[in-house]
């Protein structure tokens, strides 16, 4: 497609940039990208996918365009601000970090991550306070691990604690930097309140489309949100390093709300996190640690979940289990990855687990690329029996920039007691036509999207938001 096209179609994704600051990512020219291998063995952003955006071009998020939580359902906390200091809490010399980030790698209902990222002319102070709101003073302390972020000056600071209070909110602050910041415990259960979530993936060619979503989904106060890979597009390449400040940037600045509450976020790997995409892509493949980061250094370096060996699953309680998968970018589909993900999921399902969710870059039924592809392929035969052997409903998907809710599926045919694919992969990037005749698409837009997902008990439901607030699909 050509670049004339790209600027004739631009303005479709950012009508209202009137207000939008373009400091965000910068596209790829035409000219700059390389000849790229088959869709079977590395499936490229589609060429006008890095285009320049006219300055003018960008679209704010419509203020009354969403249906949001209802204000008192997250009453704002007014706490004290100026918690007293400790030993352990250093006077602070700067504002806030350059990049503030949460996760789990263990049950979310008494864990977290925090992850912040330093510069060469910060003071890197390793210190972290935290207390539950409401309490006089700090009351806990902990020393960050440092490690290096790959082709970068920066450095990422990391925090593990455990033995946390489930459903309860904490105020925290770290190293040097003023800003104080809050996290939740999720609840230790759903029977009172609804748990509610955002899904998506592909999420940067423009920072500006980035944006835009984010805001949009949270408009719907969402407890964390999950995207099944190609993130920042860095492609493995030490030259893409900055594409990562504009993300974490990006994020920074709408993923934690008026009140300091970071939204964590969970990741799945995809093919513009690899050199070269895929496994089948390097003759000196192997399933090692070392091999992986290589391949993939910020995934790895940038993400404690999935962590090694690129896949992993993640248990809320009692109540509900996302499952990361690598479609076949630092780990073959058959092997020793599916052998993984049948215990898994034979575990859950023995357990009673009434909420599973895996998600995984490739779509098992894409909407945009050929349904015989070789890893589409892949995942239908090896892990599309699996969930409907364990009971799996949903399954959230990516890598086509569309958005698509299959009919249910069982054994490849149309059937009520089937798995549900939602994808695919269009939270920030540009978009695709989708091919809404396929027999297993139910429904089909070509329109960025986040997915919100409500549960409450052993109910679920689901909406999807564009970019704008339009609500494209519910059920």
């Amino acid at each position: 497609m050509s670049c004339t096209w790209r600027t004739r179609t631009v303005t479709r994704y950012l009508l209202a940039g009137l207000g939008a600051m373009l400091i965000l990512a910068p596209p790829l020219g035409c000219g700059d990208k390389k000849e790229q291998p088959t869709e079977d063995s590395r499936e490229p952003a589609p060429e006008d996918s890095r285009e320049p955006a006219p300055e003018d071009s960008h679209e704010p998020v419509p203020e009354d365009s969403h249906e949001p939580v209802p204000d008192d359902s997250r009453e704002p906390e007014t706490e004290d601000a100026q918690a007293p200091e400790f030993a352990d809490c250093p006077e602070p010399t700067a504002e806030e970090p350059l990049a503030v980030m949460a996760t789990w790698r263990k049950d979310p209902t008494t864990t977290v991550i925090i992850d912040w990222h330093v510069g060469p002319d910060d003071d890197a102070l390793r210190s972290f306070c935290y207390k539950e709101v409401g309490a006089e003073g700090w009351q806990h302390s902990a020393q960050a691990e440092q490690h290096a972020s790959p082709h970068s000056e920066r450095s990422i600071h990391r925090v593990s604690l455990d033995g946390l209070r489930p459903g309860t909110e904490y105020r925290f602050r770290m190293g040097e930097f003023e800003r104080r910041y809050k996290f939740t415990t999720m609840p230790g259960d759903i029977d009172d309140e609804p748990l509610v979530f955002a899904a998506g993936g592909d999420t940067m060619h423009w920072a500006v489309f980035l944006e835009t979503m984010n805001k949009a989904v949270m408009e719907y106060n969402p407890d964390f949100v999950i995207w099944a890979g190609d993130l920042a597009m860095d492609d493995g390449e030490p030259e893409r390093a900055h594409l990562w400040d504009y993300w974490f940037e990006t994020n920074r600045n709408t993923l934690i709300n008026e009140d300091g509450r970071v939204v964590p976020i969970l990741v799945a790997i995809g093919n513009h996190e690899v050199l070269d995409g895929y496994y089948a892509n390097h003759d000196d493949a192997a399933q090692t640690d070392d091999w992986r980061e290589s391949v993939a250094p910020y995934f790895y370096a940038l993400f404690a979940f999935p962590g090694q060996p690129g896949y992993n699953v993640l248990d809320f309680g009692d109540y509900m289990t996302l499952i990361a998968l690598d479609t076949e970018h630092t780990n073959p589909v058959e092997g020793a990855q599916t052998e993984w993900l049948a215990g898994v999921l034979e575990e859950r399902a023995d357990a009673g687990v009434p909420h599973v969710f895996p998600f995984y870059h490739v779509p098992a039924y894409p909407s945009y690329r050929n349904k015989s592809g070789r890893v589409s392929t892949l995942v239908r035969e090896n892990w599309a029996p699996l969930f409907e052997e364990h009971g799996v409903k949903y399954a959230f998907e990516g890598h086509d920039h569309t958005y698509k809710r299959t009919h249910p599926i069982l054994a490849g045919e149309v059937h009520p007691e089937g798995v549900v694919y939602v994808g695919d992969g269009a939270w920030g990037v540009w978009t695709r036509t989708a091919d809404p005749e396929r027999w297993y698409i139910a429904r089909a837009e070509d329109s960025l999207h986040g997915v919100i997902v409500s549960l409450h008990g052993s109910e679920r439901h689901f909406r999807v938001v564009s970019n704008l607030g339009e609500v494209l699909d519910e059920w």
